[in-house]
Order: structure tokens, then C-alpha cells, then sequence
């Protein structure tokens, strides 16, 4: 099964509002789809699929999608970047198996496995500190 897993996971990270996204929070300018201009209100985060190689889970009704989900974290001062890729990293290490709604995308993040990172990446085409934080993610859709 595929699903939407770049709109799903930046709508699950957006929707972090108590810890994560938000004026005065570590991913104050929260995720998006494509680099913006220089974050001077804040860090925020970029957020695409990576290839996942061949292995997929095994469910009997094929509702369980994997996603590598890799995530550049951009903020004007490196630490930060750094300290906004670090809460990232703990966010996604809340996943557990408890499930967790992706805003309105009726996708399900149900845990969070091999997250590495952060890690500074070089930028040599802007301002911008970048750290970058990869997971990988299962995910289900309503049906």
C-alpha cells in the first residue's frame, strides 16, 4: 500500500502545537513541503520520502504502508537548527505503537523506527544552518 506520507507527516508535525511547532517552540515556523526564504521568525523543517529499499511489513490486510521520511531542519543560527532538529528527533521517538492522527489527511502514524540524526548538512547555496533527522515511519490510511 502507498499512501500520502509527505502531506501526512508535515501534517502530523504541524499539528505539534504544545511541543513542537509554534511562536516560541523549537520548530517555531513548523513543516513544509519545499525550502522557504530565510527563517528569521524561527526554525522550520523540510520534510520528503526516501527510497524504503525492498522490504515492507507484513499485515494480512495490506493497509500498512512504510515511509523513510527525511527531514532538513533549517533555522538562521546553527545551534538553533540543531536544537530544533533534537526536538524533532524526540517527537518522532514518541512513536511507539501508539497510533497518531496526521491532522486531516486520514493517514495514521503508527510508530517511529530507525530515526537518526540529527546531523549537520552542509548548505552552501544559502544563510540558513541546516540539520538534517531521517525515521522510518508505518502508516496507515482510512479506507
Amino acid at each position: 500500500m502507498s499512501v500520502p506520507a509527505e502531506a501526512a507527516v508535515r501534517a502530523w508535525i504541524n499539528a505539534r502545537t504544545v511541543d513542537l511547532v509554534g511562536p516560541g517552540l523549537p520548530l517555531a515556523l513548523g513543516a513544509y513541503l519545499r525550502q522557504q526564504r530565510s527563517p528569521e521568525g524561527g526554525a522550520y523543517t523540510v520534510v520528503w520520502r526516501n527510497s524504503e529499499g525492498v522490504g515492507s511489513p507484513v499485515a494480512e490486510d495490506g493497509r500498512i504502508a512504510r515511509a523513510r521520511m527525511q527531514c532538513l531542519v533549517f533555522a538562521g543560527t546553527e545551534e538553533s537548527a540543531e536544537a530544533a532538529a533534537s526536538a524533532l528527533r524526540a517527537a518522532f521517538e514518541t512513536l511507539t505503537g501508539m497510533p497518531e492522527p496526521c491532522g486531516d489527511t486520514g493517514v495514521t502514524v503508527l510508530v517511529a523506527d530507525t530515526t537518526v540524526g540529527p546531523f549537520f548538512i552542509n548548505n552552501p547555496e544559502g544563510e540558513q544552518f541546516c540539520f538534517q533527522v531521517d525515521t522510518d515511519l508505518l502508516l496507515t490510511a482510512a479506507s
